[in-house]
């Protein structure tokens, strides 16, 4: 089995990609970094969840983590708002990952689903990425999410536009949408393969 580090590779055949960053988590799950293609800066995140006897990872996707939001809302409201507090937070950038996963471990405890550390740390990686590989939008869109941000006093940090969709998903939630309805009006990982991402 080849070794899971900074500067190997992982992967086969087209998928073999460069590993750029890796984060262990504590409950023994790996988070990879790995080069993309979207652009000259961009990555891909990868959660490898098993390595022995064989490798089994996946990508993160927002779909996983807007129904894990909504699993968390529906066993407790209070608790999974202090979580998207967290993601906000997390997604101002003023305060590492670290030191606000001590701020709200406590007050998130309990919830099903996945745990905080891993929800922060993926985050912030697929946030980043989208700010990388972000081309614009159309005024209304952006209008649209400026107002879901502000029903919770909210705007959205100085180069952060690209992310700012997946942070509405999670406001959208939390205003009492359903995952589907919040990810079908966010147009997020439901377009055909074939018609590729382009701006949203």
């Amino acid at each position: 089995m080849t070794k899971l580090s900074v500067g190997n590779y992982f992967g086969v055949g087209k998928n073999r990609k460069k590993i750029l960053d890796i984060i262990r988590l504590g409950n023994g799950w790996l988070l990879l970094k790995t080069e993309n293609s979207k652009s000259s800066r961009d990555f891909k995140v990868r959660a490898v969840y098993q390595t022995e006897p064989r490798i089994r990872s996946y990508t993160p996707k927002h779909a996983h983590f807007a129904i894990d939001f909504y699993g968390k809302m529906c066993a407790n409201r209070e608790r999974a708002l202090e979580l998207l507090q967290a993601i906000i937070l997390l997604w101002t950038g003023k305060i590492p990952v670290e030191k606000i996963i001590q701020q709200y471990n406590e007050s998130v405890s309990g919830l099903p689903g996945y745990d905080l550390e891993y929800i922060l740390h993926a985050l912030k990686w697929i946030l980043e990425q989208e700010d990388i590989n972000f081309k614009g939008r159309p005024p209304k869109k952006q209008a649209a999410l400026d107002e879901i941000l502000g029903r919770f006093n909210v705007t959205a940090p100085k180069g952060r536009l690209g992310s700012q969709l997946a942070i509405s998903l999670f406001c959208d939630i939390a205003l009492g949408s359903h995952p589907v309805e919040a990810l079908m009006r966010a147009n997020l990982d439901i377009l055909p393969a074939k018609r590729g991402r382009g701006a949203v």
